[in-house]
């Protein structure tokens, strides 16, 4: 299956116009503006690797950039820019017994899978909204 194209200007395109639906989100699916705030993260994560390494699209990119860029897992896109120990994800456990780690969240907000615990997920977006914030401060 071959992937759509995108370059550093639809990372952050994506990152501002998700971060701004999320930040005036006012009614609708609590899922809904959950994946909104997914998807701004990893885009700004991914703008802010391709501002780093200087390049523009994904054929630029050197084969470590180019595996980050295809990451949906947080862990692996903080820690491309040297952000892995200033946020930590938990991990938690959905309405099946199945755990939940940084890489499969995306999932779990777009199959609009219950957590076993909500609490557990709020902390969880707790982190996204500080990288979001963040994120808005450096790209």
């Amino acid at each position: 299956m071959a992937r759509l194209r995108a370059g550093r200007k639809n990372y952050k395109k994506a990152f501002t116009t998700h971060a701004n639906a999320y930040d005036n989100w006012n009614i609708g699916s609590d899922n809904s503006r959950r994946l909104l705030l997914c998807y701004c993260v990893e885009c700004g994560l991914k703008c802010l690797i391709m501002m780093n390494d200087s390049i523009y699209v994904l054929s630029q990119a050197n084969d470590n950039t180019r595996d980050a860029l295809g990451s949906h897992d947080f862990k692996v896109l903080l820690k491309k820019v040297n952000q892995a120990g200033n946020y930590r994800f938990n991990q938690f456990v959905t309405e099946y017994g199945d755990t939940v780690i940084s890489s499969e969240y995306h999932q779990l907000c777009r199959y609009a899978i219950e957590p076993k615990d909500m609490d557990d997920m709020k902390e969880f977006d707790n982190t996204l909204v500080q990288i979001k914030d963040w994120l808005k401060e450096v790209i």
